[in-house]
């Protein structure tokens, strides 16, 4: 899959202000990079044919110390982060929209343990409902019954933007969709988000065992 180039933008979400962890999260290191350079990094390895991180919360130190050469990336920079997660969707959405994308995955800058085969499994899965639909959709990944991300978002327009609100992240937006499917995976980490110090140590204590 890596190197193709599929009509589907990603979207990873990093503007939060890391309050259950202290500190800027997105510059935690694991390993040897960044953990939203980690999330970035795998996501560009799949086959989107743009990828936007969203950032607010210390945007400036993080587009100094994160320094993406792939031209498929960009910043959003979303000066409203402080209103929540849905603010940052919008902002994202909104981009992709103006690029002339209606199709959409939805990444959590925190998230860093999710693998290439759940991402291809969801972006395959979504376009084919998208293939056979013109309605907005949504479909998500699930791991024992426990909803997770990337989230897929289908012919996504203007007007669904509206429903954004808060912190709530898309649950406003998946109210107003007419189509909303669940896809099971076999991936822990589609619901693995490192938000507390003590996830935080282990995080490390995975990639420790990975390597």
């Amino acid at each position: 899959m890596a190197g193709e180039k599929y009509p589907v933008a990603a979207v990873i979400l990093g503007a939060g202000m890391s309050r259950r962890m202290g500190t800027a999260k997105q510059l935690l290191q694991l390993g040897k990079r960044s953990l939203l350079e980690v999330t970035i990094t795998n996501v560009l390895h799949s086959g989107f044919s743009r990828a936007i991180g969203v950032i607010g919360h210390e945007a400036e130190q993080i587009q100094a110390e994160i320094q993406i050469s792939d031209q498929r990336f960009q910043w959003a920079i979303n000066k409203e982060y402080k209103k929540g997660q849905s603010t940052s969707l919008f902002t994202g959405l909104q981009e992709a929209l103006n690029e002339g994308y209606s199709s959409v995955m939805i990444f959590l800058g925190d998230m860093p343990f999710i693998k290439r085969e759940t991402m291809e499994s969801v972006l395959r899965s979504g376009m084919e409902i998208g293939s056979q639909t013109e309605k907005p959709f949504m479909l998500q990944p699930e791991y024992n019954q426990i909803p997770g991300h990337p989230v897929y978002l289908g012919n996504v327009h203007e007007g669904l933007l509206q429903f954004l609100a808060g912190d709530e992240g898309a649950k406003g937006l998946k109210e107003s969709l007419h189509i909303y499917k669940r896809l099971r995976v076999t991936d822990p980490g589609c619901v693995f988000d490192i938000d507390t110090p003590e996830v935080y140590e282990k995080a490390k204590g995975i990639l420790r065992e990975k390597n």
